[in-house]
């Protein structure tokens, strides 16, 4: 089977495509490495960084300014885009944390140089993934994440970064997403994986009680 058409038909334009997940039937991984070093050679095939390769559309009337940074990283940690597309969350492995998305949800100002990322696609509890000079950093879960549960677990680990006072100031902006996005079910279901600090947030910010 020819490698460079299979990776086309397979992901498409404009999607990372990881190395060590190519799986092409009995191929060798030295044969693969071979096939897309001859294609980078001949324009077939881009290679953004190491072990990161992706197919220029070659309809696109922009630039080929290469694939970002963040758009790596949300396929390696995140979800995989390309696998159904059209359907929202579908595979999803992981999702942005730390203050990036204290600063998403509106409870913080700074805008952080550093993704911070939790997701099943790591075995350490803390790691760096880097391209060049931009990194990001890696966490594992508390759980294994699904489409079904990786908005609850993103909002439990706000309260990790959160000062009771601070949980307190925002309660009607906190119940609200609990409400309308977690619900009560899913919070009481995970809450349970978290420590005694945030269960007692949650209790005396009386997120659990607005929504239930």
């Amino acid at each position: 089977m020819n490698t460079i058409e299979y990776l086309k038909k397979t992901y498409g334009y404009d999607t990372p495509i990881f190395l060590k997940d190519i799986r092409i039937g009995r191929k060798s991984k030295t044969a693969i490495k071979q096939d897309l070093y001859r294609a980078c050679k001949n324009g077939e095939i881009k290679r953004e960084a190491n072990g990161v390769y992706y197919f220029s559309n070659p309809s696109s009337l922009l630039p080929d300014n290469g694939l970002g940074f963040e758009e790596i990283v949300e396929k390696k940690y995140i979800r995989d885009g390309c696998a159904n597309p059209g359907y929202e969350d579908v595979n999803v492995y992981g999702y942005i944390s730390g203050l990036n998305f204290l600063n998403m949800f509106g409870l913080s100002q700074q805008v952080p140089m550093t993704l911070e990322i939790t997701t099943n696609k790591t075995s350490c509890k803390k790691g760096k993934y880097m391209i060049g000079e931009m990194q990001a950093i890696i966490r594992k879960p508390k759980t294994v994440i699904t489409c079904e549960n990786w908005r609850t677990l993103q909002f439990l680990d706000l309260f990790h970064l959160l000062s009771l006072e601070e949980v307190e100031a925002n309660r009607q902006k906190l119940a609200d997403y609990a409400k309308n996005v977690v619900g009560y079910s899913n919070l009481m279901t995970y809450l349970p994986l978290y420590g005694p600090d945030t269960r007692m947030k949650v209790e005396k910010g009386e997120i659990a009680i607005a929504i239930a």
